[in-house]
């Protein structure tokens, strides 16, 4: 009975989970396709029932048959409270039969007397390559059969590697995306970066990227693509600014038929070895108009100035913080506090800078607020005028200097609590009994009385320990400025701890089964312990300067290949994360033993 009890409780549990949660209908975003093949359309309906919906009609291509129904269902229990899940997903198969922007019309179905809709979407159907005949050992596709024999030789056209600029010419400080994209006709199963791309004239700050293949079509091929890298530059001198070239090791997989007898024949992995460079880019930055105003501090973009006054009431000897705030779109990041000449008779401090700025446009802009606090504290009373500077910024869109006028600000200043004046001695009256006068008296009877301190054993003893006292802080002193002049040294130290306090992350995205997370921030843990531990610029931190550089260190031979093998296997999950959790599991622990046998070095 208890069992019985238990049980309908469980279904009347699940059955208000289901309740509470709201039916959806949408669209799963579909990829671009290659003219000529059949492709998926797949609609979901989450936590809902509905009759299947009707194919959608799609200009270019040809309805081969649909929908094909997979239901999917989870039940799941946290902290003692149960949830479920369901959905289903109709897929409906096209053939792409003209190349061109294909619009997916929206969608309606009926789901408990509610019409759920689901959204427009566009793809792209790509033009065939101009060979189109598939190509031995190439990425097999559903319609493609692979020829048998020997997979063909990989042309310099079947894996690239490129480097572009979002724009083609620009002014000093305009913000521009670099984009470094591989776009490969093969599977890759390992993607080493020996060298990386140089961007010298730039300030750069790197974006969010997503590691998503689809396909683009590009010089008359098709490729699969996937961004390995995407900046936002700010060019800081006119003329034409070089990217010099990236290499790359590479590893892809080939496919080659094998007989197989009576049961036919079957498709074999083959791994090549490519090593590869990305191309040389450029960029034509224009110089600013001549001649340059005045107050212009090299601020490109589009900006708003304000200032303000906390507390707006000032008193003598007590701080107040004057407050000059840009906001606006641009080059935020990269402003100069301006100089502002406050009037005498008031004390200023050196400056602080506070700057917020966030990245917007899909990572083709940076917007934000940059702000200088002054504090200042007057020393006279009376009315002062704090003089407004102005803003001088260049407007990309108008192509001229722009003036952000900034008013004075006229300022009181009360007499403070700090800075009262001296009382004179007046007659007091007869009638008041318990005030009297401050009287003086017999100082030569007081100096017969005066003990003096510096005859005294304890005034000595405590003498020497102040000295000895003030020896062992100089002492301390000055081996802090060693200690934070020797800029190596101390990222040495902090090695070990900065690496288990990054593992421990990469720990936490693994036990939350993020594998593609856990695998960049084990990566960005071992690349980040060994610049510090040996010593090594990141842009130097290559393949063959690693193991170089651990030689020298001390470490053998089997702990190098060790240490290697971790790195290695880290950025191949990276671009290929098919690992399981118990394989993670594994190059997690490996990388532990990496890090504690560089530790147990002697040096």
């Amino acid at each position: 009975m208890q069992k019985r009890f238990l049980f309908i409780l469980l279904l009347i549990a699940t059955a208000f989970t289901a309740v509470a949660q709201q039916p959806s209908f949408s669209l799963v975003q579909p990829r671009n396709v290659v003219e000529g093949r059949n492709f998926r359309l797949t609609f979901r309906l989450s936590d809902g029932e509905a009759n299947p919906p009707s194919a959608p009609e799609l200009n270019g291509c040809t309805l081969l048959y649909g929908p094909a129904t997979s239901t999917m269902q989870s039940t799941q229990i946290v902290n003692g409270r149960m949830s479920s899940s369901s959905s289903i997903d109709y897929s409906f198969t096209y053939r792409a039969d003209k190349a061109g922007t294909v619009s997916v019309p929206s969608v309606t179905v009926q789901c408990n007397g509610k019409a759920l809709t689901s959204r427009e979407a566009t793809f792209q159907i790509l033009p065939p390559d101009r060979n189109s005949t598939p190509q031995n050992g190439g990425r097999p596709q559903p319609d493609d059969v692979t020829p048998a024999g020997t997979p063909a030789q990989i042309s310099a056209d079947d894996l690239l590697v490129r480097v572009f600029f979002s724009k083609n010419s620009v002014y000093e400080q305009e913000p521009v995306v670099a984009t470094i994209k591989v776009y490969t006709k093969y599977d890759i199963s390992s993607f080493m970066v020996t060298t990386q791309p140089v961007f010298e004239g730039f300030l750069t700050e790197e974006l969010p990227v997503n590691l998503e293949t689809s396909m683009e079509h590009y010089n008359g091929q098709n490729y699969h693509t996937a961004v390995l890298k995407r900046l936002l530059l700010y060019p800081q001198k006119a003329g034409t600014l070089s990217v010099n070239s990236g290499k790359y090791d590479v590893t892809i997989v080939q496919y080659e038929q094998v007989n197989m007898g009576f049961f036919g024949t079957a498709s074999r992995p083959i791994e090549r070895n490519v090593t590869t460079s990305s191309n040389a880019a450029s960029l034509q930055v224009k110089a600013l108009p001549q001649p340059k105003p005045a107050d212009f501090c090299g601020a490109v973009g589009s900006f708003s100035v304000q200032t303000m006054l906390e507390p707006e009431l000032m008193r003598t000897n007590e701080a107040s913080t004057y407050s000059y705030i840009v906001k606006g779109t641009g080059n935020i990041k990269f402003l100069t506090p301006p100089t502002v000449d406050f009037p005498a008779g008031i004390d200023t401090y050196t400056p602080k800078t506070d700057i917020s700025a966030n990245i917007i446009g899909g990572g083709t802009n940076m917007s934000g607020t940059f702000r200088t606090d002054y504090t200042i504290v007057p020393q006279e009373v009376g009315n002062f005028v704090i003089k407004g500077i102005p803003f001088v910024y260049f407007d990309i869109e108008s192509g001229a200097y722009k003036t952000a006028e900034v008013p004075d600000m006229p300022i009181k200043v009360l007499r403070g609590n700090g800075t009262a004046p001296a009382a004179t001695q007046t007659a007091i009256d007869e009638s008041i009994d318990d005030i009297l006068h401050i009287r003086r008296t017999d100082i030569s009877r007081q100096a017969a009385e005066i003990r003096y301190t510096f005859r005294s054993p304890l005034y000595w003893a405590l003498y020497i320990l102040a000295i000895l006292a003030l020896a062992g802080i100089l002492v301390v002193y000055r081996r802090n400025i060693r200690l934070e002049a020797d800029v190596a040294g101390r990222r040495l130290a902090k090695a070990g701890r900065v690496a288990s306090k990054r593992l421990k992350e990469s720990k936490a995205y693994l036990d939350d089964h993020k594998n593609d997370l856990f695998y960049a921030a084990l990566a960005k843990a071992l690349w980040g312990y060994i610049s510090d531990k040996l010593s090594i610029a990141p842009s130097q931190l290559t393949r063959d300067n690693v193991a170089e550089k651990l030689g020298s260190y001390g470490l053998d031979k089997d702990a190098i290949g060790e240490v290697l093998d971790v790195l290695d296997r880290c950025e191949m999950a990276r671009f290929t994360p098919n690992d399981s959790d118990t394989e993670a599991s594994d190059i997690y622990s490996k990388a532990e033993s990496a890090i504690k046998s560089i530790e147990d070095v002697k040096k």
